[in-house]
């Protein structure tokens, strides 16, 4: 009965450790989303002033005024297309379900962890097989009543922060693992953002070294 129900009790918190993890994860992406979103606005607003004061210069370059028109069009319809995605995808409200989810799993594991620590000690607690099954069922019970599910990734995520824990130093994972882990966790939810920056970054210094440098 007791190995039964410390594996149940890390099960358990394995569960709301992955699900902290994505609310975390979805949490960083609205915040991602927001900041990009605002200052790509600024952009827009500085790109036309800058047309509109720097115009003598820009006309003498070839194609300049062009490519400036080009890039505030393709930002402005990024904003419209994303701020579309990112109302659809609803990331905060995900990640306030998840970490809502991931609290009552977690004083479900207190609760398990309790009853382990009161079979342990010299106060012997017998323990049956119909709690046990109800704690089983009450953990079916609180993870189904979520509507939204971690990723593979959450969970990979939680055993390489928790692989020193006994229940996870069987895995042994390597440092090679472990930091492609790290790194797939941290850019999954933001890494096309990334990209978009480094695009629009290197535009914005090509268009500005022509006008400040000729």
């Amino acid at each position: 009965m007791l190995p039964y129900l410390e594996n149940l009790q890390t099960t358990v918190w394995r569960t709301s450790g992955a699900r902290y993890n994505a609310s975390r994860r979805l949490k960083r992406r609205e915040l991602f989303s927001t900041v990009s979103l605002a200052l790509f606005s600024a952009i827009i607003i500085i790109i036309a002033v800058v047309q509109r004061i720097y115009a003598a210069q820009i006309q003498d370059i070839v194609g300049l005024d062009n490519l400036l028109t080009a890039l505030s069009i393709g930002m402005g319809l990024f904003i419209l297309i994303f701020s579309l995605m990112e109302w659809g995808s609803a990331s905060g409200l995900k990640a306030y379900i998840l970490h809502k989810n991931a609290e009552d799993l977690n004083a479900l594991q207190s609760k398990i962890g309790h009853m382990v620590a009161k079979n342990k000690t010299a106060q012997y607690v017998l323990l049956n097989w119909d709690e046990a099954e109800f704690l089983r069922l009450e953990y079916e019970k609180i993870k189904g009543q979520c509507t939204e599910n971690h990723i593979p990734t959450d969970d990979e995520y939680f055993l390489i922060t928790k692989r020193n824990s006994l229940e996870f130093k069987y895995l042994n994972l390597k440092n090679l693992k472990i930091t492609l882990i790290w790194l797939k966790w941290n850019l999954s939810s933001v890494w096309y953002y990334f990209g978009l920056w480094t695009v629009t970054i290197y535009i914005i210094w090509y268009a500005f070294s022509k006008i400040l440098f000729v």
